[in-house]
């Protein structure tokens, strides 16, 4: 791929998204926003804006190349869009509606470009994650257009080959590009995602008030987004899926107590980690850890040290609780879909490996470091374990 930097190139640090010099983002930001009742490319999304947002989503994914279509008040998008460092192109017949924007920016694709995404402005909570997904589907196969998918429902950003960019700009029109693309079935791949975003439209102001509320969560998978996740994606198995629901019940428990104390603990944080936190249980050494890669390519980061540390971690009686101990203890106190006593959690493991001194020193001392961080919420909250959790799950939270 022309001058992209290969995993192992070096000078390119881990977790450096590789760059796609031969991929375009073409991003559509002409239109009038009618429905809206103001301008889209321009409102107020989280700290920047929603052109700023969705061009360093592809930034931040590797794609460096940027075209943004404007029309509808274009000198203002210019403005906003140049300091990004993206190129605009300017769209005559966007009144005419948005394919005439796809055209303006086919048209404008540099010779190089083997490939472009396609992308409406007003879809800007995807996440960059989701955009090397699709690439790395892309590298791999020979599929003319790559769609990201959630739930089995095809969102955005499109990627397409640049040989299909001759038979677009001779379309028709009819039906915009989809109904281009309809005529490429045999020539497409889907991509499953857990990203909600790339169905999430900017459409309307209730819409926009949706967008703003996701964001106070940004980083944390959505309940749906878990749920693609363990059950269509990764296929956990419906008992750890069960356990894991257990797990995430009494954590919240614990993490609500621990607030009503005036303990600063993230509770969602502490839910969603507690639901996911078996997510690669079928790897049968290191799952924890692995567990925690699998988030951060999927984009939740947030959950990943938490993730990454439900099995194994270090604490001690004056360490402050926080996210990661409070979703050990709940793991510990969780015994297929049973709350149990850390006694009965730790007595099948010792009998299972009593012949193994290395193992038994192990499995104490995560007993001994579960019973460390029970001992201190007691201490902070002021109430024992049947008072804060009860003696059975309920899987409600």
């Amino acid at each position: 791929m022309g001058a992209e930097q290969r995993p192992n190139s070096p000078g390119r640090r881990q977790g450096e998204p590789i760059l796609n010099t031969d991929i375009t983002a073409i991003v559509l930001a002409a239109g009038l926003s009618k429905r809206m009742g103001r301008f889209k490319p321009l409102l107020p999304l989280g700290a920047c804006s929603t052109i700023e947002r969705v061009v360093k989503m592809f930034q931040s994914a590797g794609v460096t190349d940027i075209l943004v279509v404007t029309g509808n008040r274009a000198a203002e998008v210019h403005q906003a869009a140049t300091p990004l460092k993206v190129r605009c192109v300017e769209n005559p017949d966007f009144i005419l509606g948005m394919f005439t924007s796809v055209l303006a920016g086919i048209r404008a694709l540099p010779s190089r470009s083997k490939a472009f995404f396609i992308h409406p402005v007003d879809i800007p909570l995807v996440r960059p994650q989701t955009v090397r997904r699709v690439v790395a589907a892309f590298e791999k196969g020979p599929a003319a257009i790559v769609y990201p998918t959630f739930d089995g429902r095809r969102g955005h950003p499109t990627l397409i080959r640049t040989r299909l960019g001759p038979g677009i700009l001779k379309w028709s029109g009819r039906d915009g590009l989809r109904g281009f693309l309809q005529r490429q079935e045999d020539d497409c791949l889907e991509v499953p995602v857990a990203d909600e975003g790339v169905l999430l439209d900017l459409d309307t102001p209730e819409d926009y008030r949706c967008l703003q509320a996701r964001l106070s969560n940004e980083g944390l998978p959505s309940a749906e987004e878990c749920r693609v996740l363990t059950e269509t994606i990764q296929c956990v198995p419906p008992s750890i899926v069960a356990h894991s629901k257990a797990v995430a019940a009494v954590a919240y428990r614990l993490a609500q107590a621990l607030n009503r104390a005036g303990v600063r603990v993230d509770s969602e944080l502490v839910r969603t980690a507690a639901l996911l936190h078996d997510i690669a249980r079928s790897q049968k050494r290191e799952h924890a850890e692995a567990g925690a890669r699998l988030l951060e390519t999927h984009g939740f980061s947030r959950l990943a040290p938490v993730v990454g540390a439900h099995m194994d971690l270090e604490t001690s009686e004056d360490q402050p609780v926080d996210e990661a101990q409070v979703v050990y203890l709940a793991d510990k106190l969780v015994l297929g879909e049973q709350r149990v006593a850390l006694a009965q959690r730790f007595a099948a493991p010792l009998k299972k490996y009593g012949a193994d001194p290395v193992a038994v020193a192990a499995i104490e001392k995560r007993r001994e470091n579960a019973g460390r961080i029970l001992s201190k919420v007691e201490r902070l909250t002021g109430l024992d374990l049947e008072s804060i959790v009860g003696s059975s799950v309920n899987h409600e939270g």
